[in-house]
């Protein structure tokens, strides 16, 4: 077995059980888990520390609002409103690697303009019980689930650092873990951020390996935060029927009313919602009220959606990832792109079909498994190779899942489709070809996941219509459960 090992715990050789103690997420550091800090979350707690550090965000956002207002001309160019992403707690949505964007100044501009429009009265809200750092994500096009993600894990960086250097100090060996200077406190008076020395886990099995930061549980989600755009337009009816001031109530309504034609489509509705919340900005505050008033099941909706998670995902990969390195010995091959790809997509192949590995895919029986999960669990097959793989790289036509590369003359896309896809067909008659023609790749490979023997029929019925059969870069994977030998 390779001497790389998924998870932090098994990378530090600690128990699972005592990651579960502590409470702390137990990472892949191999690729970023899709999750991310949710400050409600912060603000729902019955500890004292989060909710310091709740009050913290608003109180940054506060001196940002400050600056916008006073100097909204050169704020754009002020590093004060620069958060990078922060990639060693190994969250996000970089599905190779931990590398991500951060907020720079796009992210300014449209923070400014905010302040100085729309959310001109940020921080003085008298409906809801706190100031919440989200509501500037509501019809606030352009900052969204990026800002929560970078700016929280920015201003809350100091406790992460503190939370993971606890846990290093008790549970870590000296040699896997050392000292590193991070900037991670916010001076207030001189409006920068200064650093501080912490005693911090490391990649020590890897030449000038990075520091990692340890997330806890209780304070991750996935996919949206608790208080987020789509869901104010979903609940907007409930909401403004909610309010007790009934002149205001009529009043919403009847505005609302007023602005749809006689047979509204979706387009028509969410442009009401969107110009009556604009004239009744209230709304706002009344929809987040609403969640404050429900933080307990809004907590525990999201803690059983981390539990989901991290089952299927964190668990699925490391059990597929012991697999992939007790039985193969393609870690040590280098051929070109093409082969190189090939052969790891007909090796997931066999893992899946015929080594139990097709479990990965269910959970108590049902399906689970979107695209991205087969092209994460794809990603892992790479490590340690000095091969270039990038995810999701835009070439110039759009997103292609991976680029494989070795040099500038020798690449090849890998692009990942789920065998019940509607646009299936469409698909594998034009897409890949457009990546090739924008990125100049001179080899292709589509890898088809099927759920049942049925899916696998209905592909071979496309792939016959568009005379692709016995195309060796078109390869099927059969996920169907696998009867017992008990019962064949």
């Amino acid at each position: 077995m390779a001497n790389f090992k998924l998870l932090f715990s098994d990378y530090f050789n600690i128990d699972q059980s005592t990651m579960d103690e502590y409470g702390a997420l137990n990472i892949c550091l191999s690729a970023d888990m899709p999750l991310f800090i949710d400050p409600f979350l912060l603000f729902a707690s019955d500890d004292e520390n989060y909710k310091q550090l709740h009050q913290s965000l608003i109180d940054h956002l506060l001196i940002l609002k400050e600056i916008a207002i006073e100097d909204k001309e050169l704020g754009v160019n002020n590093s004060i409103f620069r958060f990078p992403e922060i990639k060693q707690n190994w969250l996000g949505v970089s599905k190779f690697g931990n590398e991500g964007n951060g907020l720079g100044k796009d992210f300014a501009k449209k923070i400014i303009k905010s302040f100085n429009g729309f959310y001109n009265s940020f921080g003085d809200e008298d409906i809801t019980s706190e100031t919440h750092i989200e509501k500037l994500t509501i019809l606030n096009p352009g900052i969204g689930r990026d800002f929560i993600s970078d700016f929280t894990t920015n201003l809350i960086y100091d406790y992460l650092l503190t939370y993971t250097e606890t846990f290093a100090l008790k549970y870590l060996s000296q040699d896997q873990v050392r000292e590193f200077s991070v900037n991670s406190v916010f001076n207030k008076s001189f409006k920068r951020w200064m650093p501080k020395k912490y005693t911090l886990p490391y990649l020590y099995l890897e030449d000038r390996g990075d520091f990692i930061i340890l997330t806890p549980l209780d304070i991750l989600t996935k996919d949206e935060s608790a208080i987020n755009n789509s869901e104010f337009y979903s609940n907007f009816l409930s909401v403004a029927n909610s309010i007790k001031n009934v002149d205001l109530r009529n009043s919403i309504n009847e505005y609302f009313r007023s602005l749809l034609p006689k047979k509204p489509t979706q387009k028509d509705r969410t442009y009401a919602i969107s110009k009556t919340a604009s004239r009744f900005p209230d709304l706002i505050d009344y929809y987040i009220k609403s969640k404050e008033d429900n933080k307990d099941t809004v907590t525990k909706l999201t803690k059983d959606k981390i539990k989901k998670l991290t089952s299927e995902l964190t668990e699925a990969l490391a059990s597929l990832g012991d697999i992939l390195f007790e039985n193969s010995d393609f870690y040590k091959i280098l051929p070109n792109s093409y082969d190189e790809a090939l052969k790891r997509v007909h090796y997931l192949k066999d893992v899946i079909e015929n080594n139990d590995g097709y479990r990965v895919f269910y959970h108590d029986g049902i399906p689970i498994a979107k695209e991205e999960t087969i092209q994460r669990i794809f990603k892992l097959t790479w490590y340690a190779t000095p091969f270039d793989v990038n995810a999701e790289v835009n070439n110039g036509r759009g997103p292609a899942d991976y680029k494989v590369s070795y040099g500038a003359n020798d690449s090849t896309i890998v692009e990942f489709k789920l065998g019940k896809s509607s646009s299936l067909s469409r698909n594998l008659s034009n897409q890949t070809d457009i990546y090739k023609k924008a990125s100049k790749s001179a080899n292709d490979i589509k890898v088809i996941l099927c759920y049942t023997d049925g899916e696998v029929k209905a592909v071979e019925r496309v792939l016959t219509k568009l005379k692709l059969t016995d195309q060796e870069n078109i390869v099927i994977i059969n996920a169907a459960p696998k009867k017992s030998a008990s019962k064949v």
